[in-house]
């Protein structure tokens, strides 16, 4: 199933986040384009896209804090 197909994550699976964890900086969050060339931001793990702007401020309780400080290695660069 191609992204675009995916539902939306309910707004009950996330929570308001005041810290840095955040969907952003979760291992999970991912993003793609459309075929207008849109950004798509998504949940890997839920296999769902995340609402505009969400990914900045809130958090779902299966989220996993990155690591590229601990092993040195950060994936967007590559």
């Amino acid at each position: 199933m191609s992204d675009e197909a995916w539902d939306f994550v309910g707004e009950r699976e996330l929570k308001k986040s005041r810290c840095a964890k955040v969907c952003m900086t979760c291992q999970h969050f991912g993003y793609t384009s459309d075929a207008h060339c849109h950004t798509l931001l998504t949940c890997q793990l839920r296999r769902r896209l995340l609402p505009d702007g969400d990914h900045l401020t809130k958090r779902c309780q299966q989220g996993l804090v990155r690591r590229e400080r601990e092993i040195g290695l950060c994936p967007e660069v590559a």
